[in-house]
C-alpha cells in the first residue's frame, strides 16, 4: 500500500530545506581555494619572482603548487570558514583549535 501524496510532500520540503541549509557549510567551510590569494603572496617571496609571473595550481586536499621564474613551490592550506593558514613544504601545520589567542600572547610579551 502506498503512502498518501499529502504526507510525503511535507518531508520532501522538510528533506530539501535542509540541504539547503547544509549547502553553504559545506561549500564554504572548508574551500582551499579561499587561500589561494595567501599561496600567491607566499610563492612570490619565496621564488623571488613577481606576482604576475607566478603560476598557482590548485591540488587536492588543500595542496597547492606554485611555479614561477624557473622555480617552483608546494604549500599546504587548512581553512576554517573564510580564515586559512598556509605552509611551506616541510613546515608543521598547526591546526586553528591549537593555536594560542592573539590577545593572550600580546599580553605575555608586556604589550
Amino acid at each position: 500500500m502506498r503512502p498518501p501524496r499529502l504526507v510525503l510532500a511535507p518531508l520532501a520540503a522538510l528533506a530539501a530545506l535542509a540541504a539547503g541549509a547544509l549547502l553553504p557549510a559545506c561549500s564554504v567551510g572548508n574551500v582551499p581555494s579561499n587561500a589561494t590569494p595567501m599561496v600567491r603572496a607566499r610563492a612570490t617571496s619565496d621564488l623571488d619572482c613577481p606576482d604576475k609571473d607566478v603560476r598557482v595550481e590548485e591540488q587536492l586536499g588543500g595542496q597547492f603548487k606554485a611555479i614561477g621564474c624557473g622555480r617552483k613551490a608546494y604549500y599546504r592550506a587548512a581553512c576554517e570558514g573564510l580564515r586559512c593558514v598556509v605552509h611551506g613544504e616541510g613546515e608543521t601545520m598547526v591546526p586553528w583549535r591549537d593555536r594560542p589567542d592573539p590577545a593572550a600572547v600580546d599580553r605575555e610579551r608586556g604589550r
